[in-house]
């Protein structure tokens, strides 16, 4: 079972590419419709800690495509 990064918690809720067009779990990539790609959500009930993932190989792609290399 997942385990909070932040207090170790195993009371932990997810949502998986909710939000729609313009929800929170939409990251921006830029100007447009389809310029952003969706994020999971994970929330833990005990501390409040919220995490946003990606899971989609083909959003990863998109953000390897749009975003400057750290």
């Amino acid at each position: 079972m997942a385990k909070c990064a932040k207090c170790g918690s195993e009371d932990l809720r997810t949502k998986r590419d909710n939000g729609g067009a313009y929800g929170m779990n939409q990251l921006p990539l830029g100007r447009g419709r389809n310029a952003s790609v969706a994020m999971d959500s994970t929330v833990c009930l005990s501390c409040g800690s919220v995490e946003f993932t990606i899971t989609s190989h083909d959003a990863l792609a998109k953000i390897a495509e749009t975003w400057d290399r750290a």
